[in-house]
């Protein structure tokens, strides 16, 4: 190869392939990577870090989760659409999304105490996964909206699933129709009993999430199946 082509290679590797820091990128300091064995397996495990120093510092580690009863599959996130190739997640198909996420804010069945804000939810509190409705993939009191929507997910259940939970900002700003919806962190049924698409853990290990969780941190969830983790790792400087 000519010399001063091989520079120009050279220097458009270096510019155009150079790795983006996650923690500059999104402006986050809180870190939550939730891993796979594979796009349709439902056991995982979460790994949670807090940048310190100029790096990632691991505060949580290889703490137990389940995924959607289907696994995983690309979702509308942070993360470039050029990503979302084969598997895309749509309303129902009971995926977790794959991809980056801010996570946005708390709730639960009572008040919350804790650096995030925080909804507490009540008979009357929904989140509509509808389509068609124009409050898809949104918490509505029907107490102060007027119903147009065939179908929501009660967010006061008459199990202990939904205590504590964090929301994940999936599918956001636009909304995609039927891209998927009601996307959250929650307390799980048991280490075997997968969700309808959101990622789930013990009870005592979504408490010290919701202890670590700080708004001003703007904490970000990278959620996929460890070859897809493991391949983006070296493109936002991953742990």
């Amino acid at each position: 190869m000519n010399p001063l082509l091989f520079i120009v290679y050279l220097l458009f590797i270096f510019f155009f392939n150079k790795p983006e820091d996650l923690h500059t990128l999104f402006k986050s300091s809180q870190l939550i990577v939730v891993t796979s064995g594979s796009w349709n397996k439902i056991e995982g495990e979460m790994n949670v870090y807090e940048y310190e120093s100029g790096a990632w510092k691991l505060v949580l580690k290889d703490i137990p989760i389940v995924t959607g009863r289907s696994g995983m599959a690309w979702g509308k996130g942070l993360h470039p659409t050029e990503l979302n190739k084969g598997r895309l997640k749509k309303e129902g198909d009971g995926n977790s999304p794959a991809g980056i996420f801010y996570l946005s804010g708390l709730f639960g069945y009572q008040e919350i105490n804790a650096k995030m804000t925080s909804l507490k939810v009540d008979l009357q509190t929904f989140c509509v996964d509808d389509s068609k409705s124009a409050f898809y993939n949104q918490i509505v009191k029907t107490d102060t909206v007027k119903k147009d929507w065939d179908s929501a997910e009660t967010m006061r259940m008459k199990s202990d699933v939904y205590k504590y939970g964090i929301f994940v900002d999936y599918n956001t700003k636009p909304v995609t129709p039927n891209g998927g919806s009601c996307i959250f962190m929650h307390i799980w049924s048991g280490s075997t009993s997968p969700t309808a698409g959101c990622t789930a853990m013990k009870e005592a290990d979504i408490l010290k999430l919701i202890d670590f969780l700080d708004q001003k941190k703007n904490p970000i969830l990278v959620q996929l199946p460890r070859s897809e983790y493991d391949q983006l790792k070296h493109r936002y400087k991953l742990p």
